[in-house]
């Protein structure tokens, strides 16, 4: 009876200590204490790109903490490191760096390029100027005719622009690249595209009824790539992102001015 009536006033003190205290960190959160960089599980559904997506990071530097090599090939229960490895801060890692010129050297080779008038990829020049960023020798298309019904915000976390539009109109490539992603793995996206443009610049396409190409395709710019729907979404749109070595830019900045 004794043990009875002490288990039972530890559970209170435990569950009334519970209901003041901090909470309880979920079994998803794969942050190590010892480290102040994430890990991220690979799951279904999941790759390079849409990890590296959902925490605006670039590819080519995820793909370098871990050591991957094109195409990226991740698989379901594989750790993902978020961020540089302590071994490779240190000032005398220079094995580190030949890794990271190795790997970036195999980049080099492995992609071709898809614009037939871009000799080199390099020539994509990167331009800041009063915050803008800018790039010269590529031409952007509109995604889709519909109307912006949602500007890009940094500060309230809308990494693109909406287009409304109705149920089954096409959605093109903004510019010609690869398609790198196709599915719905990345939550909050619907049925969506990530298209690879070059080395720095990839296009995403979210809240798709339907996807006319596959991973690994290559296509032309206003090439029809999907069918306009509202997967993941409450109305039917398009949801359109333009991604700057893993960072959201203002797709407005690169679209043409509508008449």
């Amino acid at each position: 009876m004794k043990l009875a009536k002490l288990t039972a006033a530890l559970s209170i003190t435990l569950l009334l200590n519970g209901c003041g205290g901090n909470p309880v960190i979920p079994v998803s959160d794969l942050t190590s204490k010892k480290s102040r960089y994430q890990a991220r599980i690979v799951m279904e559904g999941d790759s390079l790109y849409t990890i590296a997506w959902e925490f605006g990071l670039d590819y080519r530097e995820v793909a370098l903490w871990n050591r991957l090599r094109p195409p990226y090939q991740v698989t379901p229960g594989q750790k993902i490191r978020l961020g540089p490895s302590r071994a490779s801060e240190q000032p005398s890692g220079n094995g580190s760096r030949m890794v990271v010129k190795a790997l970036v050297n195999t980049e080099i080779q492995a992609q071709p390029l898809v614009e037939k008038d871009q000799k080199d990829s390099g020539s994509l020049v990167k331009q800041r100027s009063s915050g803008a960023i800018a790039s010269q020798g590529k031409v952007w298309s509109w995604p889709s005719a519909g109307r912006v019904i949602s500007q890009f915000s940094e500060a309230e976390g809308n990494n693109g622009i909406d287009i409304v539009g109705i149920e089954g109109s096409p959605v093109v490539a903004a510019a010609a690249g690869k398609i790198v992603y196709a599915g719905s793995g990345l939550r909050g996206y619907g049925l969506l595209l990530i298209l690879k443009h070059d080395e720095h610049f990839l296009s995403a396409y979210a809240h798709n009824s339907v996807l006319i190409v596959d991973e690994g395709d290559s296509v032309q710019a206003e090439q029809v790539i999907a069918h306009m729907g509202s997967t993941g979404a409450e109305t039917v749109k398009l949801h359109f992102e333009i991604r700057l070595d893993g960072k959201p830019v203002n797709p407005l900045m690169y679209l043409p001015t509508r008449q």
